[in-house]
């Protein structure tokens, strides 16, 4: 699924729109009947940021949003 993504530079904390392809990943759950599907986005192609020019996002690094605002890459 093709979705737009608000992502912050982190240079400068100028806020840009990145096209993703949303993905689900589960995740190893001890309980056999629990699918537990964790939401991950993958940028489509190398975006910079549009004030100042910084790599934000690359393809193939999947981007994971958690609550409060914390952001973790892999």
């Amino acid at each position: 699924m093709k979705t737009r993504l608000r992502k912050k530079c982190k240079s400068r904390g100028h806020w840009n729109r990145i096209e993703v392809e949303k993905h689900f990943i589960e995740q190893p759950n001890p309980e056999p009947k629990v699918n537990v599907l964790i939401p991950m986005y993958e940028p489509l192609r190398t975006e910079a940021c549009k004030k100042c020019g910084t790599l934000i996002a690359e393809p193939k690094e999947l981007i994971r949003i958690i609550k409060g605002n914390r952001r973790i890459m892999r």
